[in-house]
């Protein structure tokens, strides 16, 4: 019998996949990587959403907070796209 794929572990592997990258953008966006993680691999549509999601503080290398407006930007934005305020260089 070698070859054989049992079918526990292709769904296994089917789900482990969005699992993976929905815990990646939960940890980029400061969110609860366990629950993104268990969330997008029940249920893939959930990537959409945390993909879109704004992060809930600053994630150094990833995201910062415009000083004026409040808004989270990316981190190597120069000029707030909310506000037009310019931004420090290093954070």
């Amino acid at each position: 019998m070698s070859g054989y794929v049992k079918p526990e572990f292709v769904v296994l592997l089917i789900m482990m996949v969005p699992g993976v990258i929905g815990g990646w953008l939960a940890a980029n966006r400061a969110r609860n990587v366990v629950g993104w993680c268990i969330l997008c691999a029940l249920f893939p549509v959930f990537l959409l959403v945390i993909y879109f999601n704004k992060p809930l503080r600053e994630v150094p290398g990833k995201f910062r907070q415009c000083p004026t407006c409040r808004e989270f930007l990316k981190w190597r934005d120069t000029t707030c796209k909310y506000c037009g305020s310019d931004l420090p260089s290093g954070g």
